[in-house]
C-alpha cells in the first residue's frame, strides 16, 4: 500500500455513493432558441452555470445523454459531438462538477436503437454501471426526453423553451406518468 492509498480509497467511496442525474444538452444546458450550425459558438442557458454548481453542491454527478440538437441548419456530425462533450465536460470541470460519462447518438433515424425516444444509449450508461436509472431524474427539452425517460423508469424532467409549447398532458395521460416542467434548468436545481 502506497502512502495516500488510504485516502483515494475514501475519496472514490465518496465519490461512488454521489447521487447521479441524466441530462441532454440542447435545451437544458445550452440555448437551444436560436438555430445551431456546427462552428457557431454554443451559449449556455441562462442560470445554467449557477444549477450545476448548485446541484454539486446538493450532491449531484452527472451523466449527459444527448441527440441531435432540435433547432439547428445542420446535422451534427460524431466530430461536432465529440468537440461540444470536451467543451462540455471542461465546463462543468470549472464549474467543480463531475460528468461520469457522456452519451450521444449523431443520427436522427428513428430505427436506430440510440436514437431517442429509443433506449439504447440508456441502458449502455445504466450496464457500464454510471448510472441506475430507476427513480433518477433525466432532464430534457423535448417530448422524445420524456418518453425515453418514462421507458427507463426515470422521473421525467422539461426545461421549458422560451415561445415553444411541449404538449405534456397528452404524453401524461396516454403514458400514465408525471412529467415535472420547469422554465430553467436552474428552477429545478432549486426545487430539490
Amino acid at each position: 500500500m502506497g502512502r495516500y492509498s488510504e485516502y483515494f480509497q475514501d475519496i472514490w467511496k465518496l465519490q461512488a455513493n454521489r447521487k447521479v442525474l441524466g441530462l441532454t444538452l440542447f435545451g437544458v444546458l445550452f440555448d437551444n432558441s436560436k438555430p445551431f450550425t456546427p462552428g457557431n459558438q454554443l451559449e449556455i442557458a441562462e442560470g445554467a452555470d449557477k444549477a450545476i454548481q448548485l446541484l454539486t453542491q446538493k450532491g449531484y454527478d452527472f451523466v449527459i445523454v444527448a441527440g441531435q440538437a432540435p433547432a439547428r441548419t445542420k446535422n451534427l456530425e460524431q466530430q461536432d459531438f465529440e468537440n461540444i462533450l470536451t467543451g462540455t465536460k471542461d465546463i462543468f470541470e470549472k464549474l467543480g462538477a463531475r460528468v461520469k460519462s457522456s452519451y450521444y447518438a449523431p443520427g436522427v433515424d428513428k430505427n436506430d436503437p440510440y436514437v431517442k425516444p429509443n433506449t439504447g444509449m440508456f441502458e449502455r450508461a445504466q450496464n457500464e454501471g454510471f448510472i441506475k436509472w430507476d427513480g433518477t431524474y433525466y432532464i430534457g427539452a423535448e417530448a422524445n426526453d420524456a418518453k425515453v425517460a418514462a421507458k427507463v423508469k426515470a422521473i421525467p424532467v422539461l426545461i421549458k423553451s422560451p415561445g415553444k409549447e411541449t404538449k405534456t398532458k397528452a404524453f401524461e395521460l396516454m403514458h400514465q406518468v408525471k412529467v415535472q416542467e420547469f422554465n430553467s434548468l436552474l428552477e429545478f436545481a432549486n426545487s430539490i
